[in-house]
């Protein structure tokens, strides 16, 4: 099977198949654990080693896990590619095309859904039988079809209604592929890339969209409203972090934000963040980081001179990367301290000293957070 196109068939539920993926991701994130595994790699023109997690390095474990990975792409003759962006980003705008299969160690590997393709999370011991076998056997899940009608209102954005999906729909969505319904040219690429990467946030397979189909839940874009996603006491449970609306933080006091990764840090978020800075000014001591997720959006900003105006706006602007869960380096947050990020995850510790609290929300709520350090 070359194509993610029967995937989604209802009479597939519970066939096993073997995939053979056009690419497979290696990064200095999770997937990077499977290494140790490899003793051969019988494709390596379709393996993409990527460092976007922890740059540039903060601590030495993360220098360790970029000289594995480089050793590792030098060794069997993959492509290494250094400092572009958000693996995962990079992917979408520079090398995935409709029809394909792209496997990985991510949580968000569902996003390539957003072009057509078929985006995968394989666990790293059979990670590593990819690398090693080119092909991927894999049991066909149930398909969960969400409708989405309507617009988004003026303020509320594709994050907040991927919250609300999860927040209203998390259980039913655990281990199934969900697929959006949505006529042609009623999202942007990028909003379909934020609900397929944040679509399997409770524990789904993978997220795809399709232009028509029955609909086992509708949701009415219409009436979304700002959502922000909880503290949780570690990784394990990040799928059951607990999501509400804005308003139930109302007079929460926080000391930092970050606008970055495939959910802010993108042009679009971009243009986005500086919009809303326009006429106001950064909250006195509140610390907000602003991180591209591509090379390709920074220099874009940097044409379009918004990062001159993140700068004005007294911002910090970081290196491109996926920097929503480090320990050390540029935008931690001490312990007692609160940081408000559109970042996915906000387990203890995530983005610096236990005992600190993280909480994800859209660029809006973000910003809002920024110039009154509260929402």
């Amino acid at each position: 099977m070359s194509t993610g196109d029967n995937w989604i068939g209802r009479d597939m539920a519970g066939q096993a198949i073997t995939l053979r993926p056009d690419y497979v991701v290696i990064t200095d994130g999770p997937s990077h654990q499977c290494l140790e595994h490899v003793t051969a790699v019988a494709q390596p023109e379709r393996v993409k080693v990527i460092f976007d997690h922890d740059v540039p390095t903060g601590s030495p474990e993360g220098a360790a896990r970029l000289g594995r990975i480089n050793r590792f792409a030098r060794q069997f003759g993959c492509a290494f590619i250094q400092s572009a962006g958000v693996g995962y980003q990079w992917m979408l705008d520079q090398v995935v095309r409709p029809g394909q299969i792209v496997l990985g160690g991510g949580a968000h590997n569902s996003i390539y859904g957003a072009a057509g393709a078929l985006g995968l999370n394989v666990p790293v011991k059979a990670l590593a039988r990819v690398l090693e076998e080119g092909t991927y056997t894999v049991t066909v899940p149930e398909t969960f079809t969400v409708a989405l009608t309507g617009r988004l209102t003026q303020g509320c954005s594709a994050m907040d209604a991927a919250l609300t999906l999860l927040s209203q729909a998390g259980a039913s969505l655990k281990g199934k592929t969900v697929v959006f319904i949505c006529p042609s040219g009623g999202l942007s690429r990028q909003d379909k890339a934020i609900l397929c990467g944040m679509a399997c946030g409770t524990g789904a397979v993978t997220a795809l969209f399709a232009e028509r189909g029955e609909a086992d839940l509708t949701l009415d874009l219409t009436g979304v409203t700002s959502m922000v996603r909880l503290p949780c006491a570690g990784r394990e449970v990040q799928s059951s972090a607990p999501i509400e609306p804005v308003g139930a933080l109302s007079g929460t006091a926080f000391q930092a934000g970050q606008i970055g990764g495939f959910t802010g840090g993108t042009i679009d978020g971009l243009r986005k963040a500086a919009e809303l800075m326009a006429g106001k000014s950064l909250a006195r001591g509140f610390r907000l980081s602003i991180v591209p997720a591509t090379a390709g959006d920074y220099l874009l900003a940097l044409k379009e001179g918004l990062i001159e105006r993140f700068l004005s706006f007294n911002a910090q602007v970081h290196a491109v990367g996926d920097r929503s869960a480090v320990q050390q380096g540029p935008g931690v947050i001490d312990t007692g301290e609160r940081l408000i990020t559109t970042g996915l995850y906000t387990y203890d510790g995530c983005m610096g000293a236990p005992g600190s609290q993280v909480y994800t929300a859209s660029i809006e709520s973000v910003l809002r957070a920024a110039t009154s350090k509260t929402l």
